[in-house]
């Protein structure tokens, strides 16, 4: 188990193909292959940022490592309006894509206000892991790069984060599949790593990125009719074949 530089940069240009194939599917509306694609250009993203931090892990709070800091922080503050919208593409509720939409625009607009307030303001002065009370700063851990963000209101952006990655799609109607399959993920990723190899809650969220290609790769075209609902695929194969 031994990441590497090189390994995210390869797992970056796999999203980065991987969300070009998606949004040339022609056979869904523009909206939603946009909203699928984004989800894995978004993660993609993650992937060069920890490529460039590898070799200047560590020089917390200055240079290179100081502004791919920054840039983790907006990144991971995205991540509910990258991930919501892709999931509720999948649902039977035609206004499921707009009001997830809105819902992650409301969840990343607050965390990214979150972090231009004072870290020092926190929720019943709790000392969260990895977001929180803290200088933000790419470290290296036991196996791979670690996060350490700063924030105000580090329980509300982490708790909020997973909503958005792991229990949003059930919010939507006949959207069980997708929804069980990212909640069952993002709770591997996020928490074994911290069981089985003792790493800490930075090091175990820059994991999940690790596994966040492969995971959004249930966005591409090859795999809708597993994840989308029965009778939404069934009255949208008789649209596509009258």
């Amino acid at each position: 188990m031994c990441f590497s530089a090189n390994m995210s940069f390869s797992l970056g240009f796999i999203g980065l193909a991987a969300s070009s194939i998606t949004f040339l599917d022609q056979t869904e509306t523009f909206w939603v292959r946009f909203a699928r694609a984004y989800a894995i250009f978004h993660f993609s993203l993650m992937e060069f940022i920890q490529f460039f931090a590898y070799p200047v892990a560590d020089q917390c709070g200055y240079g290179t490592n100081y502004f791919l800091s920054e840039l983790s922080t907006y990144h991971i503050s995205l991540q509910a309006l990258a991930i919501m919208p892709a999931l509720a593409t999948y649902s039977s509720d035609k206004m499921a894509l707009k009001k997830a939409t809105l819902v992650g625009v409301a969840l990343s607009s607050s965390f990214l206000i979150f972090s231009f307030l004072p870290n020092t303001w926190q929720l019943f002065d709790v000392e969260p892991n990895f977001i929180g009370h803290m200088m933000s700063c790419l470290f290296m851990g036991k196996y791979h790069i670690g996060y350490a963000i700063s924030s105000a209101f580090g329980l509300l952006v982490t708790w909020g984060s997973l909503f958005g990655l792991a229990v949003s799609g059930f919010v939507w109607k006949d959207n069980w599949r997708i929804g069980s399959y990212h909640c069952f993920m993002a709770l591997m990723t996020l928490f074994i790593p911290q069981w089985i190899f003792g790493v800490s809650t930075g090091e175990a969220a820059a994991m999940y990125c690790f596994y966040s290609i492969p995971i959004t790769g249930s966005f591409m075209p090859y795999f809708k009719n597993i994840f989308m609902a029965s009778n939404y695929t069934g009255q949208r194969n008789l649209r596509v074949n009258s």
